[in-house]
């Protein structure tokens, strides 16, 4: 899913980068289809009843995650994004499902934007950390503004994986490319949320992700 990144110029680039792919993930969700790894999100985060919850959905894409709680109850969205294409497609969704009245989208870069966006019940970010090189900020700051489940996917913590992100991040460097992928430490990660006032309540994964959601402790 689209993503964000720490600089402007990076997050230009970023925007960029995914704006180029949004018909894609545009016609995946226009066919009713869901990432794997964003199925198991969906079924961490139902682990609460999401009627009447309000949602940060930073790197939101196409909308398909915020989109799908809001059809289910839940009260209201934002999503955030670099991507201004995968925001028209989001908003186009959004008109389409009858929730545009509920749901608002800024583009940009959510740590720019973050004094200026409200807490949320359930916060999500879906193969955002990853884009990131600030993965501690961008934690820090977004699980501040949750108050009740943290939902992330990441690289899933294996020698496929971690050789697939360090090549593509080689070769982003090589050819100095704007948009670069991070590889960070799944304990570290998980270390820094539950730092934060969270517990793990759901993991899973698929052959390249993981997905885990967290609740704050009362």
């Amino acid at each position: 899913m689209p993503s964000c990144c720490s600089h402007s110029s990076a997050s230009e680039s970023t925007g960029k980068f995914f704006s180029k792919r949004s018909k894609w993930y545009a016609r995946s969700f226009r066919k009713g289809a869901l990432e794997k790894n964003q199925t198991y999100l969906l079924d961490g985060i139902r682990s609460e009843p999401v009627a009447e919850k309000t949602i940060l959905d930073i790197g939101s894409g196409v909308g398909a995650l915020h989109l799908t709680l809001l059809k289910e109850g839940a009260a209201q969205a934002t999503g955030i994004d670099m991507s201004e294409e995968m925001l028209k497609h989001a908003k186009k969704f959004a008109i389409k499902f009858g929730v545009e009245k509920n749901v608002s989208y800024i583009l940009g870069d959510f740590m720019t934007h973050a004094d200026s966006i409200a807490n949320a019940d359930i916060t999500i970010l879906d193969k955002v950390i990853c884009c990131y090189e600030d993965y501690e900020g961008l934690i820090k700051t977004s699980a501040a503004k949750t108050k009740l489940l943290y939902a992330v996917s990441l690289p899933k913590n294996n020698l496929l994986m971690e050789f697939l992100f360090k090549f593509q991040i080689a070769i982003a460097k090589l050819f100095r490319s704007g948009f670069r992928p991070y590889w960070h430490n799944w304990d570290t990660i998980h270390e820094l949320i539950t730092a934060q006032g969270f517990s793990l309540v759901y993991s899973n994964t698929t052959i390249l992700w993981q997905a885990a959601v967290f609740k704050r402790k009362v």
